[in-house]
């Protein structure tokens, strides 16, 4: 599924906007606090998507909520 990454990412300012998910997984409890002060959606349960971006070929981890498929 091709998404584009969250805006409040370093790799979305430097350009490297789109990617594929490569798999998902559940947020562990103790990063749950940062992601709620970080996503539009604070109070469900976490999914983090890894995504291979286009541009660079990395892999980042992002929340799975605040991505746009497109």
């Amino acid at each position: 599924m091709r998404v584009q990454i969250p805006v409040y990412t370093d790799r979305w300012m430097m350009g490297d906007r789109y990617g594929v998910v490569v798999k998902s997984t559940r947020m562990r409890p103790a990063n749950a606090v940062r992601a709620a002060l970080l996503t539009r959606h604070p109070h469900v349960a976490h999914e983090i998507a890894h995504v291979k971006l286009d541009k660079s070929g990395k892999t980042v981890r992002v929340i799975f909520s605040d991505c746009t498929v497109v």
